[in-house]
Formats: structure tokens, sequence, C-alpha cells
């Protein structure tokens, strides 16, 4: 009976697929000090040479820090025959051998994919999407190193929206980061890094290939129309050829580069519709004309410099998180010739979509990071390759970035009837992925708070653009994301909390009838949210919502407050058929509300 046990057991030991485990590890800083023990109290022993040296780990057990490394851990290691200790912040596991994969395939997906490099953790899901798309395929990156320790590389490396979970922000990692954003904990970094997480029909996008698809390339023009948001295209009505032109150009697929482009400029977008101030002249190509200022090779001047009219950046290269974006994204445009004085308007923003296009193919899609997903966390073992650094050589700071690209495109696809196509996903394998993750000292609550400026929830609101009819917010506009809403207004020192039906909500549009909560030092007050237009609360303008108007003119329906001040777009104190037209022509594009 004892044997039978022991046989029952191995058998399912063997059924198990497993990843082995680490031995070593590669040094991703510089320059490191080694030290005797687990925190920089004690003496270093010696210093590290170059990126991508290795050392053997003398134990498979992450160490506790005892203060001085960020990450919260160190690594125990081999160095020059002596005990040493390296702050995991700077070194990241190396698994020396690839998957073992020993569990049985039952049906021909399971075993491609067992061929292709997928664990098994990952077939149910994969062949889910392969039932329903037959075309699609599935290709297996293995990353070579371990989860937990590849994430310990991101601590405070990426932003998140202070709209967030509290448990997904970090307070503590002293940057500067956009209005409405804060450090990204390790939680956060974790659950957006783990593609497990988003194997599904609209998620996996985020891993589709950026090399040209020749099966979709035919689309490419209305794709991009698609993609981008209305009101780019509307400022830029050929902004879609732009991009279609740049693809065959630089290599690049025409829907990764027009997903690029919304993500880059759609945060520059007011409630209104219209771009800010200084993005819009940026657009326009006259922002040295508008603001007078003059690049000077190192920064702008009002008073010397060469004017930057005409040059145009429309995937933010060079444009880093804090202030003076616009700024710094012009000098860039500068530097590479994406424009000037010697091109009509529309050839300068050809030149420039074509040149970003080329650029971004060059430094990320062939260079090992040719997915969303590899150019926020760039742990593709080819990128080193081409010189660049495992975890540190990233296009975006946010961490939702890849998974709101990749939904961008998913949404245009299949709009446009397109999802049955032959469709290529790169996804990433790591070893260990079902590894617990230390959260960061800063994420265990979370900090939504930014610096206070005392000013009161009521002046918050207005200062942040948003109009205060009494207590509702109002002059939001359709299709506004609850990262822009509540960035707005935190912007402005303090917190932002939405609720829907009671229940806090994280994610999705801003709709009428929403609750907000705006908190300063000062105190804190509740708001009720008005998307004019938008009666059926779901933050967008549709036939909803005019069949909402509709049987309130008629009598069969009665709207509550704050969907009658939603529903009087007209802003004459009534709801009737003036209102009914206006938003049957927005919902035709024929006006803006």
């Amino acid at each position: 009976m004892y044997k039978n046990k022991l046989l029952y057991i191995l058998l399912f030991l063997l059924c198990i697929p497993f990843i082995v485990n680490a031995q070593s590890i590669e040094m991703t800083g510089t320059e490191v000090n080694v030290r005797s023990g687990p925190g920089t109290k004690y003496g270093a022993i010696g210093q590290t040479g170059g990126l991508g040296e290795t050392y053997t780990l003398k134990q498979s057990d992450l160490v506790k820090d005892e203060g001085g490394c960020n990450s919260g851990y160190w690594f125990n290691i081999d160095f020059q025959g002596n005990n040493g200790y390296i702050c995991s912040t700077y070194a990241v596991i190396k698994a020396e051998q690839t998957v073992v994969i020993t569990e049985e395939a039952k049906t021909q997906c399971e075993a491609e994919l067992k061929n292709a490099g997928f664990p098994v953790s990952y077939w149910t899901s994969l062949c889910t999407l392969k039932v329903q798309h037959p075309n699609w395929t599935f290709t297996a990156v293995y990353t070579g190193y371990d989860f937990a320790s590849a994430v310990a590389l991101e601590q405070c490396r990426g932003s998140i929206s202070q709209s967030s979970k509290a448990e997904y922000q970090d307070g503590t990692c002293g940057k500067k980061y956009d209005s409405g954003y804060t450090g990204a904990s390790q939680t956060a970094n974790a659950y957006y890094m783990n593609p497990l997480n988003f194997l599904n029909e609209k998620h996996i996008f985020m891993f589709e290939s950026a090399y040209i698809n020749e099966s979709v390339k035919p689309y490419y023009a209305q794709l991009a129309r698609q993609i981008s948001n209305n009101t780019l295209v509307n400022h830029i009505p050929d902004l879609p050829n732009y991009i279609a032109n740049a693809s065959p150009a630089s290599n690049a697929s025409a829907t990764f580069l027009a997903a690029r482009i919304r993500v880059e400029l759609g945060s520059g977008l007011l409630s209104s519709g219209t771009y800010k101030g200084q993005l819009q002249s940026a657009l326009s190509g006259n922002y040295t004309s508008r603001y007078g200022y003059k690049y000077t090779g190192s920064g702008f001047s009002k008073t010397s410099g060469t004017s930057v009219d005409n040059y145009y950046n429309f995937y933010n290269i060079g444009a880093s998180d804090g202030d003076g974006i616009t700024q710094k994204a012009l000098a860039y445009a500068y530097k590479q010739g994406w424009g000037g004085p010697n091109y009509s308007q529309a050839d300068a923003r050809q030149v420039a979509v074509t040149g970003g296009a080329q650029w971004t193919y060059r430094n990320y899609v062939n260079a090992g990071q040719q997915t969303m997903y590899f150019n926020k966390w760039n742990f593709n073992p080819e990128t080193k390759n081409h010189n660049h650094s495992i975890a540190s050589h990233q296009y975006m700071t946010n961490v939702q970035a890849p998974v709101t690209e990749g939904t961008t495109l998913y949404n245009a696809y299949s709009k446009l009837n397109l999802l049955n196509l032959p469709f290529n996903f790169v996804i990433p394998v790591y070893a260990n992925l079902n590894a617990d993750i230390q959260n960061s000292p800063g994420g265990a609550t979370g900090d939504t708070t930014n610096a206070n400026t005392n000013l009161a929830p009521s002046t918050m609101v207005v200062s942040s653009g948003y109009g205060l009819n009494g207590s509702y917010i109002n002059n939001v506009g359709k299709n506004t994301s609850l990262d822009d809403f509540v960035g707005r207004i935190s912007s402005q020192g303090g917190t932002v909390e939405v609720y829907s039906n009671n229940n806090r909500i994280y994610d999705g549009l801003i709709g009428t009838g929403m609750t907000v909560r705006v908190i300063s030092s000062t105190g804190e007050s509740t708001f009720t949210a008005i998307v004019k237009g938008d009666p059926s609360g779901d933050g967008k303008v549709n036939a909803l919502d005019l069949l909402q108007i509709q049987k309130s003119i008629i009598g069969e329906k009665s709207l509550g407050n704050a969907n009658t001040a939603a529903a009087d777009v007209s802003g004459d104190g009534k709801v009737n058929a003036l209102d009914l037209l206006q938003v049957q022509k927005n919902i035709l594009g024929l006006k803006e509300l």
C-alpha cells in the first residue's frame, strides 16, 4: 500500500508542468556594490563590472532586505569565491534551462502549443481563442528570467493612474509623473506583466506582432482612421493616410503605429473634445509663432533660437514624464528633421509620421520589442543583441498602456469585421510565473493624494477646466476616460474618487449620474457628473440616448435630475425636439455638442 502511494505521488508529479530552478543572476546595472550582508549597513567586498555579467546563486531563496534596497530583497551570490549579496534592483534571476512541460496534450491545439513552448497554464485560454479564430497563431518567447525577479526590476520604473486601486499605487518613488499619475506598485507591475491575465479576445492584441501583416495590409487606411480618435482626425483629416503610407516605408504595421499615436496624443484632449493649448499648437505646427518660444539647441527661449513651426512629433518620442512634454517632443522633432520651413504642412506631417515610424521600427519593433507588451516590459532576450538593456529600454512608463493600445486595436478590427484574419501573437513565458510578489513599501495602501494646494474641492473642479453648476460637474465630453477625468481634477491637488451605484470604479468612461468625491486639505465635497447628450449614463452619445430623450418627450419615461440636465443639450431648460435633433446630428457626425 505504501509503495502504491509513492507511485501515485510520482505519477502526479510527472504530470505537473514545471520550470527548472534558476542558478544564476544576470546584472542589469553596472559597478554595483557587492556587500557582505543583505543591506547597505554591511561593507562592500567589491563591485560588479558591466551589464550582462552573471554570478552563481548560493541559495535560490531571496534574502529579505535589512535596509537600503528598494526592491525589498537581495541575491546571495558567489563573488570571486566569497559570500556576497547584491540588491535585486540591479540584477535579474536567469533560468538556465528552457521550460520543461510534462503534461500530456489532449487535443491537437494543446499539442501545437506544447511544441511551441507554451506551459500548460496557457493552453486553455489560447485553445479557446483558437476555436473562435482558427487563423490565429501564437508564438512563445521564453524570456529566460524568473518572474518575481523581473517584477523586482520594475520597482519605481512605471506609472499608473491615480484612479487605480490603492494597492496598485506607490507614492514613495520620488519621481515627477504626468498629472493624474503616480508610481506603480509591485502588485500593479506583477498584474500587468503577467501574460496569463490578458489571454482573451480583446486584450490579447497587446501581444500582436507589429510587423506588417499582409492579410491586414489592404485595410490599413481604414483601420488607421478607426483607431485614431475623432478629434485628432478632425484636426488632421489626412492622418490615417499618413500612417498607411508610413507603414511600408518603415516595415511596421499601420495598426501598431496608429494605436501608438492615439495613446500618445489622446491624453492631450480637453473634456470639450479639443486639444489643450500647447499640444493644439504643436499639431497645428505654429508653436513658435503662437507662444514665441524658439529652440536654442539646449532648451527654449523667446529671445534667441530657431523656430519649431512646421515640425511634428506624433509619437512623443523624446518626451519623458514631467513638465514641458510639448517642448521636449518638438525639440526632438527639430533634431530629427521631422518637418521644417522647406516643407509644406502636409509634407512635413508625412515626414514626421514616417520618420517616427522608422525610428520606432529600428529601435523597438526590429530590436526584440515587436509587441506593445515588449515595448513596455522589455524582457525579450533578443533585445540584448541590439545593445538594449533588459528592463531599462522601455518606450512608455504607464503600466496600463499596452492594455489600452491592445484594446484599441481589438475595437478597430471588430468594428470592421476583421477578427478572423490571420494574426500572430508573440507571448512571453517566464520562469515561476505563479510566484508570490512582495508589494513595494508604498504600495500596501497606495498614495492617491497629490501635493496639496489648499484648494477647496469646488475650486479644484473649476481649475481643472470643468464647469460647476451647483453640485453638477458639467463640460464633460462624451467618451472621456475615467483616467483623464480623475487625472485632470486630482492634478490640482487632493484625491478624486468616482462611484457608480455606490460602487467605486477604476476604469471605463465617466458617465452622467456618476458620483464624484473630491477631497482636499480644506474638506471634501460630492458632485454628480453630467455628460452632455448622455442621459443613459454610459459616457457615450448613441441611439440609447436618443431613445431616452424621445420617451421623455412623449411622456413614457421620467428622467432623473442629472439625466434631464444631460438630455437638455440645447441649454434652454427643457427636453424637447430640439435636443433630440442635436443629439441625432452628433451621432451622425454633423454637429458637436
